[in-house]
Formats: structure tokens, C-alpha cells, sequence
């Protein structure tokens, strides 16, 4: 090894390197070519983000209108939090048994594999309050139990009883319940909904 000015040792392929390079052309400024966004085009790009958010919003209005549900003051008030894994009041015993052991069988199911987080809220909203008016009462939302290498929660199998505590669908839903084994346990929920009254 040599020691060159700055009394630095240098190898064998530093020297190597050293002599290849050193009639190369050498760039005091970077030569890295940065790509920028004409203004003209930034514009149309800026509206496009906006009309998409529009559009989200729109179809949440829509969703909001076509749901809207008379439901009278008191129920609205007294409305307690629902919890998969306690019996609310306002629901007898037996019925409440019933329920979570699976022998009410689901009138409708919903599958929510597949489903984006935003799609599957509205999917979801829609249709409990289609089937509330056609007196439809209980469902089976399947939402998954999708546990990730660390353990971590599926994002619907936390959202979906979040969801169901919300206005307008709190309103309508009696109780909510995991699902027994046979429809898919923990990954699954038992929902009763309310009588609909014209």
C-alpha cells in the first residue's frame, strides 16, 4: 500500500481506478437531469385530484339522501353502543341467545372479501337499509379475519362494528353478534336489525 498527499492509504484498485478516471471530464455540478411538471400541465392534474374528490363526496351525499330513514327522536337519544360480544338491552334473553348461537339463520349474506375500505362501507351502508325496508332482518356480513404475520387485525374486522355504531345504521340494528363457527367465527358477524315500521 502507498500513501498518497492527503495521507490517506490507497489499494491497489483505488490506484487502478485512480488512472482510469483520470482523463475523465469531471462535473463540478450534479449531471442528474430533475424532471418538472409544466405549469399548464400541474393545472390539469390539480383539477383531476379535485374532481375525483368531488365525485367521493357526491356519492356520499347521495348515499346519505337515498338512506334517510325517519326514526323517532327518543330511539335516536337512548340509542346505546353496540358490542359483538354483550347483549344490549331492549332484547329478550332467549332471543339474544338465540341469535349469537347461530340459530336464527341469516336471511341474507354479504361477503366482503375483495372490498376496499371506502367500497365496502358504502356497499355496506346501502344495503343494511335496503334490506331494513324490505324487513329483511337478519344478515351475516363476513368480513374476515385476515391475521397478518405479526397478528395485526384485518382492517373490516375492525371497521365494520365501528360502522354499525353509526347514524344512520345504529338506528335500525337491535343487536350484533360474532358469528358461530359454521359462518365463520370471529372473521363474521351476526347483525338483527330492527322491525320496519311505514
Amino acid at each position: 500500500m502507498v500513501k498518497d498527499k492527503s495521507k490517506n492509504f490507497i489499494t491497489e484498485d483505488d490506484k487502478l481506478w485512480n488512472s482510469i478516471t483520470k482523463n475523465t471530464k469531471k462535473y463540478k455540478a450534479s449531471n442528474r437531469i430533475v424532471a418538472q411538471v409544466e405549469p399548464s400541465r400541474k393545472k390539469i392534474i390539480l383539477k383531476k385530484e379535485e374532481a375525483v374528490k368531488e365525485n367521493k363526496k357526491k356519492v356520499f351525499d347521495k348515499i346519505k339522501t337515498n338512506n334517510r330513514i325517519n326514526i323517532k327522536a327518543d330511539d335516536k337519544n337512548n340509542t346505546e353502543d353496540l358490542n359483538p360480544s354483550k347483549i344490549p338491552s331492549g332484547i329478550s334473553l332467549n332471543q339474544a341467545h338465540n341469535f349469537k348461537r347461530g340459530k336464527l339463520r341469516p336471511e341474507k349474506t354479504y361477503d366482503l372479501h375483495g372490498y376496499t375500505q371506502y367500497r365496502a362501507h358504502s356497499y355496506l351502508s346501502e344495503e343494511i337499509l335496503k334490506c331494513y325496508r324490505k324487513n329483511i332482518r337478519i344478515l351475516l356480513i363476513i368480513t374476515g379475519k385476515k391475521l397478518g404475520a405479526s397478528g395485526a387485525e384485518g382492517v373490516l374486522k375492525k371497521e365494520v362494528p365501528r360502522w354499525l355504531n353509526l347514524s344512520p345504521l345504529r338506528e335500525i340494528i337491535l343487536m350484533t353478534s360474532w358469528a358461530t363457527p359454521r359462518d365463520g367465527g370471529d372473521g363474521a358477524l351476526y347483525v338483527l336489525l330492527k322491525r320496519f315500521k311505514k
